[in-house]
């Protein structure tokens, strides 16, 4: 089967503020591919904002390279953005245009060929057709948001950016704009930012960790849970067998009298995967010792930056 297409490469990018005595950013890479949902993540200051803007070259690169739909951000700009559809944290909404005119307008800018087509299929796409007769200074944020996020689906690119979209949303909405982005990833591709583990995991099935500006974790959010093990007399074949039943297995003295392995399984699978453990240890005629569900490496990772980055402002 061929694998979909990349529509963004992010390959080695650096950045550094004029004035600034270190970069925002230093040897960021990595891919997304159409369909896939991927969350930019980390503690305030980690740099995913800048990464975001030179993305849709809101800001200029100097260093590195990034490639949108095939399109150099730099080299073949006006191209490369036509592939974005770009919500910032803030959108810049006129509060005295209506809804529909606001859009019809936007969708003029970008040259659509059939616009009012275009329009009404963005305004069902993100439910606020009911409010396309209201100006956009009397509704909502959730409503506001809902307004950025349609403007950013006109002329449906091929990369959704969407900079920490859910910022000032009472629960009930930041639920709405979740389910509303997964509705609308599709084949596309999409990337948006937080800095919280459980808004990405709602949303995506992989999260890029920032720290300092580099990436410091790049995997799937899905494997949330590590089941851990530890056997009081060799191993080996239990391992063996687990391995053999499909499990992703670390292990480590399998041959001594302790050995110890940990299991990455999806959300929902510790329990099971823990009675599969103590069946076939028992199987083979090896002790359990431990046997324990506990937060995923990414997690691990992500809460330690979390509270780096809490005590480093204190």
């Amino acid at each position: 089967m061929t694998a979909p297409p990349v529509i963004l490469a992010v390959q080695d990018v650096g950045h550094r503020y004029r004035g600034a005595d270190r970069d925002a950013l230093h040897g960021v890479s990595f891919e997304i591919r159409a369909g896939e949902r991927v969350g930019l993540l980390g503690p305030n200051g980690a740099g995913k904002s800048t990464l975001m803007r030179l993305c849709c070259g809101v800001i200029g690169l100097r260093r590195g390279r990034i490639l949108v739909a095939g399109h150099d951000v730099v080299r073949d700009g006006p191209a490369a953005r036509r592939a974005i559809g770009y919500l910032p944290e803030t959108a810049p909404l006129p509060p005295e245009l209506r809804v529909r005119a606001y859009l019809r307008y936007r969708a003029g800018l970008r040259g659509l060929a059939r616009p009012a087509a275009e329009v009404d299929r963005v305004l069902e796409q993100t439910g606020t057709r009911a409010v396309q007769r209201t100006p956009i200074g009397h509704l909502s944020r959730g409503y506001r948001q809902r307004v950025g996020l349609a403007d950013a689906l006109l002329g449906s690119p091929a990369l959704l950016v969407l900079d920490e979209p859910t910022v000032g949303l009472d629960p009930v909405q930041v639920e709405e704009v979740r389910a509303l982005l997964r509705a609308v990833a599709d084949a596309r591709a999409l990337v948006f930012s937080s800095h919280l583990l459980g808004e990405v995991a709602s949303v995506c099935e992989r999260a890029v960790v920032l720290a300092d500006g580099r990436v410091v974790a790049d995997e799937p959010v899905g494997a949330e849970v590590e089941v851990a093990v530890r056997w009081g007399a060799p191993a080996a074949p239990v391992v063996e067998a687990l391995v053999s039943a499909g499990l992703c297995v670390r292990a480590a003295g399998l041959d001594g009298p302790s050995g110890r392995a940990t299991i990455r399984v999806p959300r929902g699978q510790a329990a099971a995967t823990m009675e599969r453990i103590g069946r076939v240890s028992a199987e083979h005629g090896v002790p359990v010792l431990e046997l324990a569900a506990r937060r995923s490496c990414l997690a691990e990772r992500f809460l330690a930056l979390a509270v780096g980055d809490r005590e480093g402002a204190a």
